[in-house]
């Protein structure tokens, strides 16, 4: 297969700069442009998902012809499995399915070109809409997203961290709000241990419901896994 993980085939086109931007991926460890904020949503998906290893914004130009008139298509997406998986890359087209209807003959098109591309490379092929968005799980990995990086703490965190996960060893959750009412000794010190919360929330060693919205009343619990696998 000729598709390179580090190269991109094309660059976002300036008409499209409106909409497009870019975000610092920790999965890629590089900025990852997208064309359209439906883009930006769906790369975040693979940010949070634990069955991709990496994945690549305009992966390969695929050639095609259409009513008679040379042209280049280039799918959204490439997603990189963890090995262990043993799952074929695959190839993602993503669009707002309003666009789909209106641009039908030329979207066919392109369907047919890249999973013909696919089949031949040993790729998957698979377009992914709107409609396969839930907006809550959206606003909700955005947030923690922010919260990605290791907060400092002072040189407190591993003392709050310990004292987190001695509070919910053996419990069947908590809110967010009184586990903070455990640790912290007032409003301020507070303050200061939330980011922890959400930033263990964010690396997936405290676990909640992210299709409900967030907030200080969530119920958090602790990956007993992520724990051992620290740990081990």
């Amino acid at each position: 297969m000729n598709i390179n993980k580090m190269l991109r085939a094309r660059k976002i086109p300036v008409q499209t700069r409106s909409v497009a931007g870019y975000f610092y991926s920790f999965k890629n460890k590089r900025n990852i442009d997208f064309e359209s904020q439906l883009e930006k949503k769906f790369y975040l998906t693979f940010e949070f998902d634990d069955k991709i290893e990496q994945y690549q914004e305009q992966p390969v130009k695929i050639d095609t012809v259409l009513n008679g008139r040379k042209i280049s298509y280039f799918p959204d997406c490439i997603v990189y499995f963890k090995p262990e998986l043993q799952r074929k890359p695959l190839l993602v087209e993503i669009k707002y399915a309003k666009e789909i209807k209106e641009k039908k003959e030329k979207i066919i098109n392109k369907i047919k070109t890249v999973s013909k591309y696919s089949k031949e490379n040993g790729c998957l092929f698979k377009i992914f809409t709107d409609k396969r968005l839930d907006e809550i799980y959206i606003d909700n990995i955005k947030f923690l997203y922010r919260y990605f990086k290791k907060p400092k703490l002072n040189g407190r965190y591993a003392a709050y961290e310990n004292k987190i996960f001695e509070i919910l060893t053996g419990s069947g959750g908590i809110a967010i709000n009184g586990l903070l009412d455990y640790i912290a000794e007032n409003n301020i010190e507070k303050m200061t241990i939330l980011p922890l919360i959400w930033h263990l929330t964010c690396r997936k060693t405290l676990l909640t419901d992210l299709n409900k919205p967030l907030s200080n009343s969530s119920l958090i619990t602790l990956n007993k896994e992520a724990i051992n696998a620290v740990f081990a």
